[in-house]
């Protein structure tokens, strides 16, 4: 029988165990998650989750989302500096994953048929984080709403983490990366005076939009800046009390463009100026309690506040030649977005034991309310004068939320049993109109229970196996049962999408079979998925004969029977010695809509594999990236309406360098060389539901550099 190159490699390393048992031992760190609200070693976690240290950014000069979770089977990110930055998690993308920050959702994204692809998810700085952590597949017994089809958990570090034992630390960094020769500059001071902690962070970074092989998108330059301070107060040894601010602005300009569509024919581009921004404030004040004797082991509560906002002004000056008539025509387009949130939380973990069995409890309610907004203003300058048109894509609308859950782990000799429950009780409502466009717009009201439960098997100290269901959903978006999208310019079938009052919930049921292997010097995970979501929310054509009057075809959001994706996932990790490690990983994502068409956010079989070598101070790595030709895709639209093919992409293959060195004194510095042989390549996630024709531009960037240097004092 001839063995696979992934089994012989598990072979192999089995063998080596075997070999060597009595030989010394190198361990690999442990990795503590808290994903699931209970910090657990990654190993026993019944489920998968992806980490992404801090320090690990810091040496690949990752300072965009893109760059951070890049390298990860299953999970994607489309877009890059300068464009909207949205993530995929087996298949499923946009505002179907839940991002959260320091315990506070992340700002939703925007845009057609929840690509976001006017607004990403990327409206936070990713200076000074502690982690990132990417959950697998549905979470909404812990994070409700939004968790249908994965969670990524975003955090930062806090001034105890710079701190350790002394009262004072600081730092400055710089990084460049030439993906999009992006400078960016940082600093972190932290203090201790009595029982205060303190931690100020300031950034800065300019550059251009991510760039593709040929160099030849539009450009975009960029600039921003990131701030925080984070104060806490030991009150006593079991209380601290604790409050943060942050503010983060990201601006964006371009200088070229393409014309607009217009009803009255085709338009050349004369002058352009596209100038925009992604604007996040936030705050929050709470505490954290440890009592010594009292039902409750912690208590982690707070109130926060989030306001994130989006503008874009694009002015284009645009001609044509008529009849010999020489013909202008200036057309102003405003787009605005706003997403608030306010909310509470408390956040109980206690453990006991009874009957034998070993109880770690976390429960908790949370209340929220969130305000979602996009204003919109058109202005047309030409020989007939000036024309303006204020409209909007959705009535703006307010949403509250009020959800308690539970969560029992439950130990009994070599099995652990995990139940838990989460209950959301929603409410979404018209903030200012009553109507949008003629159409009646009203509150809508929902609950949803959201259960889980994951069976792990301890077979031997280092080997379990674990079977695990989750629930999720998605309360009916605010765009999808508000909105009125007028794209009647559109030439041959131009549509309007109308608002629908009976929008029901999104809903997801999540399987997980897996195992985990992990001796301290050996890793080796493994799954397979699957995952059944019901009342899919999805645009369909509701009229199939123009309107008599308009000319209009009519669209509407609507409830499908569902979408099914399956795949398989592992991770192989082997410590040589106290200085070599190799790894690597694999993936796959495949599914299906009601109608057997392919999920348009599938993944082909991709993965990596690494060396590296790192004695504490020098640390270096070589890493192969891979991924298989992708065929099976769905049909698409084109800009005209017109069915037809969708972007497919060959397989491909590039390799990635780094070292790094840590003097003494403070001083670190990394360098990587990423696309070592500077191969041109599509990744599909780039170009996912897009026409095969307009994948042009999609390719990813060719070789570049990635420098970080940052000193201690």
């Amino acid at each position: 029988m001839k063995l696979s190159p992934l089994s012989a490699a598990v072979l192999s390393v089995l063998a080596a165990n075997l070999v060597h048992a009595e030989s010394e031992v190198y361990h690999f760190e442990e990795v503590l998650v808290t994903a699931n609200k209970i910090e657990q070693p990654l190993s026993e976690v019944a489920g998968s989750v992806a980490v992404i240290t801090g320090e690990d950014l810091e040496r690949k000069g990752a300072t965009e989302l893109y760059d951070a979770i890049k390298n990860e089977p299953g999970v994607s990110v489309y877009g890059g500096a300068g464009r909207p930055q949205n993530i995929t998690i087996r298949g499923m993308t946009g505002n179907r994953i839940l991002i959260v920050k320091d315990g506070i959702k992340s700002a939703d994204g925007f845009g057609a048929n929840d690509i976001n692809d006017k607004i990403g998810r990327n409206s936070f700085d990713m200076s000074n984080l502690e982690s990132i952590e990417v959950i697998k597949g549905a979470s909404s017994s812990v994070y409700g709403s939004g968790a249908i089809g994965g969670v990524v958990v975003v955090r930062t570090k806090k001034p105890g983490d710079y701190l350790g034992d002394k009262d004072f630390y600081s730092d400055v960094s710089a990084t460049y990366t030439g993906i999009s020769n992006k400078y960016k500059g940082a600093t972190n001071l932290a203090f201790r005076l009595g029982k205060f902690e303190s931690l100020v962070n300031l950034s800065y970074w300019e550059g251009e939009e991510t760039r593709n092989f040929d160099e030849d998108r539009y450009n975009r330059s960029i600039d921003g800046v990131g701030s925080g301070y984070t104060l806490n107060y030991w009150s006593t040894d079991a209380l601290m009390l604790k409050g943060n601010v942050e503010y983060y602005k990201d601006n964006l300009s371009r200088k070229e463009g393409s014309s607009k569509i217009q009803k009255d024919g085709k338009w050349d581009t004369e002058d352009f100026d596209q100038q925009s921004y992604t604007e996040t404030f936030s705050a929050y004040a709470g505490f954290e309690y440890l009592p010594a004797n009292t039902w409750f082991e912690e208590l982690d509560a707070k109130i926060y506040w989030r306001d994130m906002t989006n503008e874009d002004t694009t002015n284009r000056l645009m001609s044509r030649t008529n009849n010999n008539v020489s013909e202008l025509r200036r057309t102003i387009d405003f787009r605005g977005f706003t997403d608030q949130l306010l909310g509470a939380n408390a956040d109980f973990i206690s453990a006991f034991q009874h009957q034998n069995m070993n109880h770690t409890l976390s429960y908790g309610v949370n209340m929220e309310t969130n305000l979602h907004e996009r204003p919109s203003q058109s202005s047309v300058l030409d020989w007939n004068g000036v024309s303006l048109n204020a409209d909007v894509p959705f009535a703006p609308a307010r949403s509250y939320n009020f959800a308690a859950f539970i969560r029992d782990a439950i130990e009994i000799d070599h099995w652990t049993v995990t139940a838990g429950t989460r209950f959301d009780l929603h409410q979404l409502k018209p903030e200012s109109q009553s109507t949008i466009n003629g159409y009646e717009v009203k509150e809508q009201n929902s609950s949803e229970f959201s259960p889980s439960l994951s069976v792990s098997y301890q077979l031997t100290d280092s080997l379990n196996t674990y079977l695990s269901y989750n629930h999720g959903f998605r309360a009916p978006g605010y765009d999808k049962i508000y909105g009125y999208q007028n794209h009647d310019f559109v030439p041959i079938t131009p549509f309007i999408i109308v608002p629908n009052m009976d929008l029901e919930a999104e809903t997801s049921d999540s399987f997980e079979l897996g195992s985990k292997f992990d001796n301290g010097q050996t890793q080796l995970y493994a799954a397979v998925f699957y995952q059944k979501f019901d009342n899919f929310i999805d645009v369909k054509q509701v009229t199939f004969i123009p309107d008599s009057n308009t000319g209009n075809y009519y669209k509407q959001y609507q409830n499908v029977n569902g979408v099914e994706t399956y795949g398989i996932e592992a991770s192989l990790a082997h410590r040589l010695s106290d200085f070599w490690s190799v790894s690597t990983k694999v993936g796959y994502v495949d599914g299906e809509d009601e109608d057997g068409e392919k999920v348009r956010t599938l993944t082909p079989w991709e993965g990596n594999a690494e060396v590296t070598y790192n004695d504490n101070a020098f640390s270096a790595y070589a890493q192969v990236n891979w991924a298989q030709a992708m065929s099976s895709v769905p049909q698409c639209e084109n800009d005209l309406g017109i069915v037809t093919d969708c972007a497919t992409t060959s397989g491909w293959a590039s390799v990635d360098l780094g070292v790094s060195y840590s003097w003494t004194f403070g001083l670190d510095v990394s360098a990587n060389v990423i696309n070592l042989f500077d191969k041109e390549y599509i990744r599909y996630q780039d170009v996912a539901g897009i026409a095969d024709s307009n994948k042009v531009y999609s390719t990813e960037p060719g070789r570049y550099f990635t420098v970080n240097a940052k000193y201690a004092f």
